[in-house]
Order: C-alpha cells, then structure tokens, then sequence
C-alpha cells in the first residue's frame, strides 16, 4: 500500500510538473511571438503613414514623425537596436546611445550604414516609395523574455534556432546544451511541423557538467520574416521531481508518524511550487496588462482607436478609444458604422477594398469624412492589415482608425496661402520667370509687357536661347546652369535695349523646388544713375577730407615747430636762477603751451575719425601693467588735489590681452583725467574693471571710472560727446578743454565693438562706463589702492649728462629757432654737437666721421630726414648708431614711415627736455650692451 501510494504522488507530481512546464513553455511562446508580431504591426503602420516630404516641410512635422520612432524605440527596447528610415532625398537612423540618450543621424545614402543582413528587417510602403530597415537583436529579446519565467533551480530554459540549442545563462543565449540524438530528431520533426511536444530524453549542460534524465517542452514560434525554425524548450531534471517523494518514503519505512510528517512537508513543497508559477503568472498577466495599456495610450495620443471586421465587412470589434475620437459606445460604432461614412467616400472606399483583396494586397491606406455623435464631419485616416488564409481566402481585416482633422486644415490652409502667393506675385512689378531644369519657360507674371522682347505667352514652351537675343542669351543661361547645379541664388545685373529704350535690369535666379527655377528682374536704371551720382559725390567727399587731412597736417608742424621751440626754451629757462613771480611766469607760459600741444592732439584725432581714416592698431601686452602705468601717471595729481584715487579688478582678467593699447591708454586717459578735474578736493574716484569670457579665448572688459565729482545735468547727457561741446559753454566757465576728448574716446570705443555710457547726478558724481572686446585671457582678482604709489619714479638727472653718458651727438635741423633750442639744451647737458642742415649734409657727417646718435628732422630742404635715413642705413656702418626722428608730423601713418624707413625711435614737436634726456641715457646703454663700454 506505501509503494502505491509512493507511485501515486511520484505520478502526481510528474504529472503536476509536466503540466505546469507545458503551460510556461506555451507561455512564453506566445509571449515571444505576440511581442515579435507587435512590433512587427508598428513598423508597418509606422512605413505607411510615413510622407516622403517629412523633413522638407515644416518643422512640426519633423518632430512629430521622431516623437512616433521614439515611442516605436520605447515599446520595443529590447528587442530594436536602431531604425533607419529611407526617404526619396535623405537616410535618417535612429538609435539609443550608451548614455541612453535618443540619437537621430543623417546619412549621405545606405552605402555608409554598416548592415548585418541576418538581423535587418525591411518594411516597404508601396503608397510612398519609403523604406524602413529595422536592426533587431533576437539574443538580447530572447533573453529578456525567457528571464520572465522562473522554473526553479532544477530546471533550463532554451531555444531552438535551426536545430540549435541555445541556453539561457546569465541574462544571455549560449551554445553548450546537447539533447540525445533520438530525443532532438523527434523535437525537430514537431517543430517544422509546428506541433507542440512533450518528451524524455538524455540532456547534456556542458557549461555546468551535468547530464541527466529530462523531461522536455517545447512550442513553436513564428519570426517573420526570419526563415528559419523556432522554438522554447523547457527541461527538467526528471530526477529531481520527485526526489522528495524518495526522500520521504525512505523516511516512511522508519515510522507512519515521520511519514505523516513527510507527507505534510511533501503538500507544503508542492504548494508553495504552484504559488511560486501562480505568482510568476501573476506577473505575466501584469506585462500583458501593461502592454495593453501602452498600446491604448499610444492610441489616445495619435487620436485613433483600432477595429476588427470579418470577411463580409461587418465589424465584429472596436476598442473603447472609439468613444473619445468619435463620441460613440462601441455596441453602438459596431452596428452603425457604415452610415457614420460620408456618402462621397463609400464607392472609392469599397471599390478599393475590392481591388485590393483581388490582389492580395496586404495593407490599405484611406482618407474620408466621417460623422461624429455630435454631428460634427471630421477627416480621418484608416490603415487596414487584410488577413488571408493559406489558400489566399480572405478572412478580414485589423484596422486603425486615426482622427487627422487638425492635419487636414493645415494643409488645406497650406493651399489657400499658396493661392495667396501667386495672387501676390501677379501683383508685383517685377517681371517674373519660371522654367524648368533645362530652361524651358513654363509660366509668367508680368504687370507690363513693354519692356520684353517678345509677348510673354510666346515664350510658353520654347527655351531661353531661343527666346533671348544674342549674346545675353547665352550669358544668362551660363548663370541659368549654375543655379541648376549649384542649388544656390544667382545674381546677375543685365544693360538691354528695349522698345523704351536702354534699360539696366538686375537679376535673381534661384531654385524653386527639384523641378523648377525662377527668375525675378527688376528695373534698377533709376537706381543706378543714382548710384552714378553717389558716387561722385563720394569721390568729391573724399576728395574734400584728402584736402582737409592734408591742411590739418601742414598745420600741426608749422605749429609744433615753432611750439617746440618755445616750451623747449622754456624748460631751460626754469633751471636758471628765478624769482618767485619770474617761475610763476614761466608756468604759466608752460602750461599753456602744453594746453595748446593737447588741442592740437585732439583736434588731429578727431580730424582722422571724421575721414573715416581711424583703424585699430591691435598689440598684445601685459594688461594690469598697462593700467597701472595710467594710474600711476594721475597718482601725482590725486594726491596733490587729496583725491582718493583706486582701482579694482573683478571676475576673470587675463594678464595678457590683445588690444589696441593706444586708443584704451587715451581713452581712460581722457576718461580718468576729466574725472580728477572734476571731483573736488578730497573726493573719491575708483575704476573698477570686470571681465567676461566669451567663445572660448575672447573676453569682454567692462570698465567704470566713478567719481564724486560736480555731476552733470540731466539735460546735457545728451549731447556730452558731441565734438566741441561742453557742458558749461559760457565764457565764464571754470574748466577749460577743446570738448573734444569724450567725442574721441566713444568714437575709440565703437570702434573697439562697444559703447560709452554715462550717469551722473548733479553734486553726487558721474560713472562713466563703457564694454570693449579683447583676445587671451587669464582669472585673476585684486584690488589696489592708488595710495601706494605715494609718488612718482624721480625723474631722470639730466644736468651734466654728458659725464655719465658720452655719446657723440648729429643734430639734423633746419628750423632756425628749433636749431637754437636744442644747441642750448646740448650745451646745459653738456654735449659738444655736430649739425646738419638737411639730408645732404646729414650723409656727409656720418661719412667723415663715427655717430652714435642722430636726432632726424623729418621736413628739410633738397633732402628729407627719411630719405637720408634710408641712404644712411644702406651705407657701411649704417646700422651701427641709433636714429631718432624728431619732427611735428604727429600722425600715425607719419610715425609709422619714420620707423619704416630706418629710425629707431620718434619724438614728436613739441619734445620736452626729459624726452631728450632719457633718448641719450637709453641709447648709451644699447651702444654699451652691444659694443663694450664706450
């Protein structure tokens, strides 16, 4: 009786087990399959409602199309590795990155897609000549969908592939897995018949080592349009089924109350085995739900709801969705819903139903109005699957209905603006051309025919050598061809005799679509006598500014000359004994003469900006250094006014920037300088200078020079930069100024690329700010008083120079009074010189005997400085001593020939003694480092 009870409950529980494989087994077949086949639909409703023109419209269209492949990428994750999407003109792929990020790709053709022709699948739309290839990874999907499925520790999970055992191990397929020979035939021969099975046979793992006694599972799956043979296998350890029925009819023979025992533990065993599939299956159901309701929100999303009808078209389903796009209950849509059609569609629709079941087309496309429950006609989108028999019998068809009313009306309104269009261009008096890609004419919209050759409708179908005279024919079809090529706008400007006249036409041609080109002419002969007289009147400008700058230029040395000579007397009259009142003289005579060298500066600058003749000398240098320079030179000052004079970095500031150094030197000069005259003692200025970087190595600087000055009123804001202008013109004003150094510093900064801004309240202060862009920049922050600076760098000792620093010294000056200065100046240093008159004699000096230095006037007679300095350098011996020009052209374009020609430095009239001086010192120590001590 124990034994067959044993054999009972081992046959149970075989029989238990067995069942229980057979149903996940079938499980996850159909699982496999159904969810092979989901994608499989959604490629194929995906391919026909695709549009060939999708990335040559509107950008919305765009993004709606890759909003479909991502949700298509969503729902089968793991089965999708990319979808690459084949239009008329373009390749798009698309494809999740390791960073999970949704990538879209443009491709120039297929060619550069690597494709592993085992793993692509390729939809077709015979509507609009579009394709989709899918590369699908069957090892990673299989995987996830048997990882689904928990047999127990006992039991393996495989795959059949062509008669190949592939197992699941470690989230993965793997070969390793041998069934018996006898066992495997027999599992082959069912599935190529597509029969489910199940089997004992001898099963080898030779990852593991095991081989034992198994009980087998298998069912068939379909991969369309794979060809090949598969199928999940589960196996089971037929040992181990019932190994705890041994175990406890071992126990049963050592008493009925361990037998009793047992056989608990034996129901509680299997219990908990049928909660454990119970629960998996549990989850399974969950999936499925899941599934399901992606399905209807991706339905939801698109406005549409899908439908099942049968072999005579009578509609035997329709999901709920049907209710939130047309407002019917599904009982209700089933049974009605061929009057809900607009009589205007029923004949095309049936007769395309007929047509295409005739042929055996599988899939269906339409367009047609229908009604909704409120009354409401709406455009809708059907897209049909027909289902046939092995036999080509039709059985019916699933279908998607999609709510497209939106869509519709754009591109109904699309239409209307197209019509617009060409009513606007009937209206315009240009005469307009469109031909197509060999030149023939196709259409016309001209308002006046008398300025053609021959009568627009005449040149309907004839090509543009035969319609234009020559050679403007053959000229305006080379330019026709490279438009064509080219796919770029051609402008071509075009003198022609017409029956009124001559007549100048400029002309545009550009690419229309693939198919067509356009020409628009328009008359410009008025515009181009205009232009004509434009111009002249430019050259006259031009002409006019040449002749100012030149006036400008005379006038700057015939006054520096004889401005040099009277501050250079000057500054030798203060180191001779003085009264009190006799020094006070002289600086006011000094101060004046130095006033009157900065009118001239300003007057030639502003002169150079109204020429439009301003450019940017651009220089890289220390930056911090340069503006510590610019406040040191105002220390002086500040301290003497008791002004409390700071300044401050913030944010990032390079300690190398390219900039035009001079221009930013004279603009905080004038900017620094008008606020230390206008703050009154014991005021407070702080320029604050800020910087942000930009594209890599740019940098905006932004500066504010704030101070507690007298202010300006509000009323004069406006015209404070203007040139000559001040903001106290009366003749009894405190401060005086030319007015023109703001004009020159917001011109210095538009032309550096930013903008001078001013606020300021009257007895409070003024800020001054303005942006400009620079080049190389470094962080840095600090903040410094101006207060350690408590004074500036001793001048140099220039009396007696000629102890320390011998040199011997060429003067080249034909300026009587300048020739006087500098004679006595040599003499108060001590130098013993030699001079020259002009050029000739300036060779000649150098000729007789060693220099090793020449002060150069630039203006002389028979020969100039530059030209002297040129035959000087090519001379034996002419590189050996330094040349210094010194002369009143103060323009830029002077000091830069100067240097050209071969001078080593350049002094501009009026020179102060120090210059001089420091000219001497630095020139002896160059002599000394390069020839030894002198």
């Amino acid at each position: 009786m124990g034994y067959s009870f044993f054999q009972a409950l081992s046959e149970n529980q075989l029989e238990s087990r067995n069942e229980f494989l057979a149903k996940q087994v079938e499980f996850a077949s159909r699982d496999i399959q159904k969810t092979f086949r989901s994608m499989d639909q959604d490629m194929v409703f995906f391919v026909e409602n695709l549009e060939a023109w999708t990335y040559e419209r509107t950008s919305n269209e765009q993004l709606a199309f890759e909003k479909r492949a991502r949700r298509i990428f969503n729902n089968h994750r793991n089965l999708v590795d990319s979808i690459i999407v084949v239009f008329p003109n373009h390749v798009v792929s698309f494809h999740f990155d390791k960073g999970n990020n949704f990538v879209r790709t443009f491709h120039s053709g297929l060619e550069e897609i690597p494709l592993n022709h085992g793993n692509e699948i390729r939809f077709k739309s015979q509507k609009n000549n579009l394709q989709i290839i899918t590369k699908v990874n069957t090892n990673r999907f299989l995987s996830s969908e048997l990882s689904n499925f928990y047999l127990g520790a006992s039991a393996e999970k495989l795959v059949y592939i062509d008669g190949k055992l592939l197992g699941f191990s470690e989230m993965n397929l793997s070969p390793g897995f041998i069934l018996d020979d006898l066992s495997l035939e027999k599992i082959t021969n069912d599935i190529r018949e597509g029969i489910k099975g199940e089997y004992e046979g001898e099963f080898n793992n030779s990852l593991t080592g095991k081989n034992y006694r198994a009980v087998i599972h298998q069912y068939p799956f379909d991969f369309h349009p794979f060809d090949k043979d598969f199928a999940v296998i589960f196996i089971q350890d037929k040992k181990l089924i019932t190994s705890g029925i041994y175990v406890t009819y071992i126990s049963l023979f050592s008493g009925l109350l361990l037998l009793l025992i047992f056989v608990i533990a034996i129901l509680f065993q299997f219990n908990r085995n049928t909660q454990v599939a119970n629960k998996i299956l549990s989850q399974k159901a969950d999936e499925i739900n899941e599934l399901f309701r992606r399905q209807t929100f991706l339905l939801q999303e698109s406005k549409g709801f899908i439908y099942f009808q049968d072999a005579k078209g009578e509609m035997t389903s329709v999901g709920k969705e049907v209710e939130g796009v047309l407002g019917y209950q599904q009982k209700e849509f089933i049974k009605n819903f061929k009057d809900k059609i607009s009589p205007n569609y029923i004949q095309e629709l049936n007769l395309l139903i007929d047509e295409s079941i005739k042929n055996l087309k599988e899939v269906i496309a339409f367009e047609f109005e229908i009604q909704k429950k409120n009354g409401d006609w709406i455009r809708v989108k059907i897209f049909e699957k027909l289902l046939y028999d092995e036999k080509g019998a039709f059985l019916g068809n699933v279908g998607i209905l999609t709510d497209i009313q939106e869509k519709y009306l754009a591109e109904q309104e699309l239409i209307k603006s197209e019509n617009r269009l060409r009513a606007v261009l009937k209206s315009l008096p240009d005469i307009i051309f469109i031909y197509n890609n060999s030149g023939i004419f196709l259409d016309y919209y001209i308002q006046d025919q008398s300025v053609l050759f021959s009568p627009a409708p005449e040149s309907l179908g004839k090509s543009i050598l035969e319609v234009l005279p020559t050679p403007l024919n053959t000229h305006f079809m080379g330019f026709f061809e490279k438009t064509v090529q080219t796919g770029k706008i051609q402008t071509a400007e075009f003198e022609i005799m017409t029956k009124l006249g001559k007549k100048m036409f400029e002309t545009r041609l550009f690419k229309l679509d693939d198919d067509r080109v356009m020409s628009i002419a328009r008359d410009i002969t008025g515009q181009k006598l205009w232009e004509k007289g434009l111009k002249d009147a430019i050259k006259a400008a031009d002409q006019a500014n040449k002749a100012k700058s030149e006036f400008l230029a005379n006038m700057s040395h015939e006054i520096r000359t004889p401005l040099n000579g009277l501050l250079g007397i000057i500054g030798l009259f203060e180191n001779t004994p003085l009264t009190k009142d006799q020094k006070d003289f002289i600086q006011i005579i000094k101060d004046s003469g130095d006033s009157l060298s900065k009118i001239i500066n300003d007057i030639l600058d502003y002169s150079k900006i109204e020429a439009g003749m301003m450019e940017l000398k651009m220089s890289v240098f220390h930056f911090k250094d340069e503006i510590q320079k610019i406040i040191k030179v105002f220390s002086g000052l500040s301290i003497k006014k008791d002004i409390e004079l700071t300044y401050q970095y913030e944010g990032l500031i390079p300690t190398f920037i390219e900039l035009d150094k001079e221009k930013i030197d004279q603009i905080l000069y004038n900017l620094i300088g008008n606020a230390l005259k206008f703050t009154p003692q014991g005021g407070k200025i702080h320029v604050l200078i800020t910087g942000e970087p930009f594209l890599e190595s740019n940098i905006i600087l932004h500066f504010d020079i704030k101070d507690s000055g007298i202010g300006i009123p509000k009323d004069k804001l406006q015209i404070l930069a203007r040139p000559f202008v001040q903001v106290d013109g009366s003749n009894t004003r405190e401060f005086t100024g030319t007015g023109l150094g703001l004009a020159i510093s917001k011109n210095f900064i538009e032309l550096m690329g930013g903008e001078l801004k001013v606020d300021s309240e009257e007895n409070v202060g003024s800020t001054f700010s303005f942006n400009i862009l620079g080049k190389i920049f470094t962080k840095e922050s600090l903040i410094i008083s101006v207060k350690s600076f408590a004074g500036n760098t001793p001048d140099l000792d220039w009396k007696n120079m000629a102890a320390k620093y011998p040199l011997k010294i060429l003067l080249v000056e034909d300026n009587a009074i300048n020739l006087q200065f500098m004679q006595m100046l040599m003499n108060q240093l001590g130098y013993d010189i030699e001079i020259a008159k002009d050029g000739y004699e300036a060779i000649e000096k150098v000729e007789k005997s060693p220099l090793d230095l020449i002060f150069m006037d630039i203006q002389m007679p028979r020969l100039n400085g530059l030209k002297a300095t040129q035959i000087i350098r090519k001379k034996a011996g002419g590189e050996a001593f330094k040349i210094v020009g010194l002369s009143a052209n103060a323009f830029q374009e002077d000091i830069a020939e100067a240097l050209a020609s071969g001078m080593n430095e350049y002094l501009t009239k009026p020179v102060k003694i120090p210059e001089i001086a420091k000219v001497i010192q630095s020139c002896f120590f160059e002599l000394k480092k390069t020839k030894g001590v002198i």
